[in-house]
């Protein structure tokens, strides 16, 4: 109350020597209307009432120039450039009175673009969010779905799991749509590759789709991209080692390599100087470290683990994993491969 009433007599005080300095009525009855105003504006902005003051006791030596300057002229011409002066010192107020409003007018299209972009970002991380828990309950068409809509199709985090999911809807789709797919995937991968290189997921995918998508286009193809495979696979565990998927990945690799028929090894010879290698003891050690970092996470990785034990002689523990996969209680294509696959090898142990 008390700098209310102070900021209010030092308006009054610089009004009245400018009404008692200017004959005008314009002039004065500007100062009372510009009074006005500032009793307004002090009543928002209190704060600033040093600046005010400041600002008005520059406007009260620019008046009384104009007044001199107004004495000095011929009476011929005194209304023209009375009125022109008054027109100018009238400006000055508007001016005044407008600067801080575009200066919250910038000020609040500031505050709404951070607003816009923290409810994108928002958006983003509800979708991601839902789709991942989608994705992890094996309901990958409605993830799709969800990740289609996206307001940010371009995104990374969106296009990473574009290419997984429609990866795994390719499994249980028919060709020549399964085709299609599985190319549509590895499109997505590399993008969300290209836009991000140093994240494991990004390595993961490209990794997982090279792989398939190369099998798609022959033997040869896949062979030739087999270095490509493998390098960013150990890529994708150098950033993320704690990733069971990707251990179980790089282990299917090795055990490719240690059980390619002799014609395909032919092939390889071909196309290497020096043929990338691999063995069932690499794959074991890649498999058992995905099972230790997440026990029981994959079906598929029981029965590698089961496949590789019995191609190194291990029939107890070959036997053992196997019969966890035949007994996974069946949610996607993968449950299903597994179980199938696994009762067929122990009828033969």
């Amino acid at each position: 109350m008390v700098l209310r009433s102070s900021y209010t007599r030092r308006l009054q005080l610089i009004a009245s020597v400018l009404a008692l300095r200017h004959s005008s009525p314009l002039v004065a009855q500007s100062w009372r209307n510009y009074l006005e105003l500032g009793s307004r504006t002090q009543q928002r902005c209190i704060g600033n009432n040093r600046d005010v003051i400041s600002r008005l006791q520059a406007l009260l030596q620019r008046t009384t120039k104009l007044k001199t300057s107004i004495e000095a002229k011929p009476s011929g011409t005194g209304k023209s450039t009375a009125s022109t002066g008054v027109i100018g010192f009238l400006a000055s107020f508007s001016l005044f009175s407008s600067g801080k409003s575009k200066k919250d007018s910038a000020t609040d299209k500031e505050a709404g673009a951070k607003m816009a972009e923290m409810e994108a970002a928002q958006s983003l991380s509800e979708t991601i969010q839902h789709s991942d828990q989608l994705f992890d309950e094996n309901n990958f068409q409605e993830a799709y779905d969800l990740l289609v809509k996206s307001a940010n199709p371009e995104a990374y985090e969106i296009k990473w799991r574009m290419a997984r999911v429609l990866f795994n809807l390719s499994k249980s789709t028919p060709s020549p749509k399964k085709e299609q797919m599985v190319r549509e995937s590895f499109q997505f991968a590399t993008e969300a590759l290209a836009l991000n290189d140093n994240d494991f997921a990004s390595h993961k995918w490209y990794s997982i789709l090279l792989d398939a998508k190369s099998g798609l286009d022959g033997i040869k193809e896949r062979v030739t991209q087999l270095e490509n495979v493998k390098k960013h696979m150990k890529r994708a565990l150098e950033l993320n080692p704690t990733d069971a998927t990707s251990w179980y990945i790089l282990g299917q690799f090795y055990y490719g390599l240690a059980d390619l028929p002799w014609y395909q090894r032919k092939i390889v010879a071909t196309i290497f100087a020096t043929p990338p290698e691999g063995s069932y003891e690499e794959a074991l050690e890649c498999f058992e470290k995905a099972e230790q970092t997440k026990p029981n996470f994959y079906s598929m990785n029981h029965l590698m683990l089961g496949k590789t034990h019995q191609a190194l002689k291990n029939n107890a523990k070959a036997k053992e994993f196997l019969s966890l996969a035949a007994n996974v209680t069946v949610l996607n294509e993968d449950d299903k491969q597994a179980k199938e696959e696994a009762a067929k090898l122990l009828k033969k142990l």
